[in-house]
């Protein structure tokens, strides 16, 4: 990796939705870029100027719509009653996500599947697409005024779409360079696999590609609604109308896409484009404090003398009757296995009519990185965090999901070598393969592959200005 003085450096202007899932890792990438000398602006909800801020880097609010703050954000080690942090003259609104964003349309909740995933990407994503262009371009406006010589790469995340519509023909400011990070599994649609969303292994034979072909053709017409509100958000800041289907456009149009797992957890693609490249995992780095350990900790993870299923619910789906409960009445006769339940939010709690059994703790949340290292089998809804932090860890899953990309997270899971939980436990080949992921991902440096594509960016932009 080149060293390059600090006065030298371009600046990384990072937009990333306010939502657990998204901004944490960018926050974790903020956090590297810093350390290495880059002078960092992060652009997102104005709930987390005072995290940013305290990671050395500059902030920026969007404003309006899109001024979400997320209140299962556990890695900052935060209040989680934010509008007591804001003064009640402010004109705007705090989203609470957990009650605005995952709120079906009509106060329906728990959507699945496709149906689940278009609902957010209208309601999180493409409305949020104005305010967040507009408060890119007021700092790309800044930080030109203040440093007229110096480059300016703009970092996204998978879903969000603020850094397109100057790509698009709306006026405004272009960066240097556009790099976006992929937080999800890819969206990308190729000729080789089903569309997005189905859940679907690739098929990439004859007879495949043509299932596959008439299934991608089925997709925009599933999401025409979320096309809809993409092109009507654009259209409103004076862009084009779009040619290429939203999921899409996040891979074709930037300089840079960077996929933030190992490909070997990925569907190959033969179509892919030759801005697509793997970092090999998620960037670590601890947000937080050190935890206080529960009272448990010692006696059933540090001393453990049973095999340890640990079942994390999530931060969205909240139905605790649909994995954590029936896990713990799987195995609450089992005298060799200790379970730990994560409910994943705070103040989160068990129906009152719920038996806890013996060999089962209940916490409100435990930071993965501190107790998978101790675990047997992860048991998931299939969040593609947790899903990374799993592999990093040599961790074996099990994964079931229906909401937003869950299922296509346990699709990969299931591909790359997961199944269910006694089965996990008894065979070793689940962590055999497991073990030979991290040991790929061991090899890999996602910051360096982060930093590297910046630089490669701006000495394009050198090339083509002489």
């Amino acid at each position: 990796m080149t060293i390059i003085p600090a006065t030298a450096k371009p600046i990384v202007l990072i937009c990333s939705t306010p939502v657990s899932g998204h901004i944490i890792p960018m926050l974790a990438i903020a956090k590297q870029l810093v350390a290495a000398g880059y002078e960092v602006c992060f652009v997102s909800g104005s709930g987390y100027r005072q995290q940013i801020e305290a990671l050395g880097a500059s902030f920026v609010s969007v404003e309006g719509y899109g001024d979400f703050y997320d209140l299962t954000s556990w890695d900052l080690d935060q209040d989680c009653n934010p509008i007591s942090r804001f003064p009640k003259s402010r004109s705007w609104l705090v989203r609470l996500t957990c009650i605005s964003l995952y709120a079906g349309p009509e106060g329906k909740r728990h959507l699945e599947g496709p149906e689940c995933f278009i609902h957010d990407l209208v309601h999180i994503f493409c409305k949020s697409l104005p305010s967040q262009h507009e408060a890119i371009q007021k700092a790309l406006s800044m930080l030109n005024d203040k440093h007229p010589q110096r480059p300016v790469v703009l970092m996204t995340e998978t879903l969000n779409f603020g850094g397109l519509p100057t790509l698009l023909g709306a006026p405004g400011i272009r960066p240097q360079g556009f790099v976006v990070i992929g937080l999800n599994p890819i969206l990308l649609t190729s000729v080789d696999h089903p569309p997005f969303g189905s859940g679907m292994p690739p098929d990439s034979s004859p007879e495949g590609r043509k299932r596959n072909k008439i299934a991608n053709e089925a997709q925009r017409q599933v999401f025409a609604p979320a096309q809809a509100a993409y092109t009507e958000a654009l259209l409103s800041m004076g862009a084009r109308k779009p040619e290429a289907f939203l999921l899409d456009a996040l891979y074709t149009l930037p300089d840079r896409f960077v996929q933030m797992c190992s490909p070997s957890v990925e569907y190959s693609r033969s179509d892919a484009p030759k801005t697509l490249r793997f970092a090999g995992g998620y960037p670590t780095t601890r947000l937080t404090k050190e935890p206080v350990r529960p009272s448990w900790w010692n006696r059933v993870v540090l001393h453990k003398t049973k095999k340890i299923v640990f079942v994390c619910q999530g931060t969205v789906a909240m139905d605790f009757s649909q994995l954590v409960i029936p896990t713990m009445n799987a195995f609450k006769d089992r005298t060799d296995v200790s379970i730990i339940i994560a409910l994943g939010r705070k103040y989160a709690a068990l129906p009152s009519d719920v038996r806890v059994p013996e060999n089962c703790v209940v916490e409100e949340y435990i930071p993965y990185d501190d107790i998978l290292p101790y675990c047997d089998v992860f048991v998931t809804t299939a969040g593609y965090g947790s899903f990374q932090r799993a592999l990093i860890h040599g961790i074996p899953l099990v994964m079931a999901g229906t909401t937003e990309e869950k299922p296509e997270t346990a699709a990969r899971g299931g591909w790359a070598g997961g199944e269910a939980v006694d089965e996990v436990l008894q065979d070793q080949k689940y962590k055999l393969k497991a073990l030979k992921i991290k040991a790929e991902m061991a090899t890999q440096n996602p910051i360096g592959v982060v930093i590297d594509t910046i630089e490669e960016l701006v000495e394009d932009q050198h090339k083509v200005a002489s």
